[in-house]
C-alpha cells in the first residue's frame, strides 16, 4: 500500500481507508456477490472510535463513533498507528479490504474471540494490533510475526501454515481459535 507518511490517522480511516475498500470492491467485481450483507467494523485508536458499515458491499457509512454488534473490533494506540504510518506498515490494519468476498464475511461471521497481531518493524520497532471478533473476547491467541511476514500474508503471498510451519509466525494462547482465523487470511 502507497500511503502518504504525513497523513493523519483522521484522514486514514475516514476517507483514505473507506475509499480504498470502495475502489477494491468495484476492481474485484465482488461489490455483487455480498449483496444482502451487512458488515460491522469499528477501529478504536486509544478511545477514539471509528465505525464503519458497508451494506451489500457497495454503500458505506463511515462515522467518527461506536458501533454496537460490530463484527470486528479493532484496537491500536494512537502511538503504534503514528509509526506504522510512519513506516508505511499498514497492510495488517487495511489489508482485509485487498480481498472483501462472501466467504471471507461468512468466515467472520462464524468466528469468536480475541486476536492480537504482535508485529515487528525490520527497526525493531513493535506495533500490536487486537482485534475482538463478533463481540466475543476469549478465546484468545496472539499471532507474532515480522511486518515483512504479515504484509506477505495479507497480499496472499503467503499462508498462515507456511508462515506458522517456518517459525516467522509464533502462536500463543489457544491453538484451535488461532487455526479457526486461517479463513480470513486465505
Amino acid at each position: 500500500m502507497n500511503i502518504p507518511n504525513n497523513i493523519s490517522i483522521k484522514e486514514l480511516l475516514t476517507e483514505y481507508s473507506p475509499k480504498m475498500a470502495q475502489e477494491m470492491l468495484a476492481d474485484s467485481g465482488k461489490a455483487a456477490e455480498l449483496d444482502g450483507t451487512l458488515f460491522k467494523l469499528v477501529v478504536d485508536v486509544d478511545g477514539d472510535k471509528y465505525s464503519y458499515q458497508v451494506t451489500n458491499g457497495k454503500e458505506f457509512d463511515v462515522q467518527e463513533a461506536d458501533l454496537d454488534s460490530a463484527q470486528a473490533r479493532v484496537m491500536i494506540s494512537k502511538e503504534d498507528l503514528e509509526k506504522m504510518i510512519a513506516t508505511n506498515n499498514l497492510d495488517m490494519l487495511l489489508g482485509i479490504q485487498n480481498d472483501l468476498s462472501r466467504a471471507k464475511y461468512e468466515a467472520l461471521s462464524r468466528v469468536k474471540g480475541c486476536m492480537v497481531a504482535e508485529l515487528e518493524n525490520d527497526d525493531g520497532s513493535k506495533f500490536t494490533i487486537r482485534a475482538v471478533l463478533n463481540e466475543t473476547e476469549a478465546p484468545t491467541a496472539t499471532f507474532k510475526m515480522k511486518t515483512t511476514d504479515s504484509a506477505a500474508l495479507v497480499r496472499k503471498e503467503t499462508s498462515p501454515v507456511t508462515l506458522f510451519m517456518g517459525g516467522q509466525m509464533k502462536i500463543e494462547g489457544d491453538m484451535a481459535f488461532a487455526m479457526s482465523t486461517q479463513p480470513l487470511f486465505t
